[in-house]
């Protein structure tokens, strides 16, 4: 077992602490944290050295997690949620006054997923809080597949690991605008 690698328990708890989680995705290895916690979130951008105008995907497990967050929902969107999720969809949902200053884009919408790969939602049942989701490489650089690979590149104190599984979706989660049901990517 790799020095770093760390079960559901001490993963969720490594997220509370405010670190940076290396975690099994649908179909890639992702890199996260508490999204609440805005230390954590500017950290991801520093490790991956991505441009701050980039937003990040949001994990959470259910909608309930994020309502206080977001506008209200009409029924028919309700519906749509229902047909997609839990599953690799990301929805661009419009946020609320509430949400905090970091996690707010030019766009006003957040990207939210609830995930289907039961790795990710044990994690996010035992953490029971929002937290960001990217991929784990450098940005514009390629998708790393193996952890020692991953780990070697994010070789921080406050990095782990979360040492389950990855799914077998071979691409990334599709984005969907929830309000216009523009797909932004397939």
């Amino acid at each position: 077992m790799h020095k770093k690698s760390l079960n559901l328990l001490s993963s969720a708890n490594h997220l509370v602490e405010g670190k940076i989680l290396i975690h099994p995705t649908e179909g890639i290895w992702g890199i996260g944290c508490d999204a609440l916690n805005k230390e954590s979130f500017i950290r991801i951008y520093d490790l991956k050295k991505r441009p701050k105008n980039k937003s990040f995907i949001l994990l959470i497990d259910s909608l309930d997690t994020i309502l206080k967050y977001i506008k209200k929902l009409s029924v028919e969107e309700l519906n749509f949620i229902d047909t997609v999720w839990p599953g690799p969809t990301t929805l661009l949902i419009n946020y609320n006054e509430k949400l905090p200053e970091h996690l707010k884009n030019a766009s006003g919408k957040i990207a939210l997923r609830v995930s289907s790969h039961y790795p990710i939602k044990s994690l996010l049942e035992t953490f029971n809080g929002i937290m960001v989701s990217t991929s784990a490489n450098i940005s514009g650089q390629d998708n790393l597949n193996n952890i020692d690979e991953i780990m070697n590149v994010f070789n921080e104190t406050d990095v782990a690991y979360f040492d389950d599984k990855i799914g077998d979706n071979n691409k990334p989660s599709r984005i969907i605008d929830l309000h216009s049901r523009a797909v932004i990517r397939h």
